[in-house]
């Protein structure tokens, strides 16, 4: 294995789906909205909705970690 190899981010597939449902954009643009590779203002909302919603659910699944 190359060590200067990069891995590809990991992104909540559920919240991905959410956002797509929500504006009607695909999951690769979406990707790239979040990534930095698409600018603008809609690409700005996506990754901001993106943040709140991913912080959200880990805040959800940690809650319901506590409670086991």
């Amino acid at each position: 294995m190359d060590k200067n190899e990069k891995t590809k981010p990991s992104y909540n597939q559920d919240v991905l789906k959410i956002i797509q449902a929500r504006y009607g954009y695909t999951q690769d643009y979406i990707r790239k909205s979040i990534r930095g590779d698409r600018t603008g203002i809609i690409c700005n909302m996506i990754k901001a909705e993106y943040i709140k919603l991913n912080n959200e659910a880990i805040k959800a699944i940690e809650s319901q970690l506590y409670k086991l």
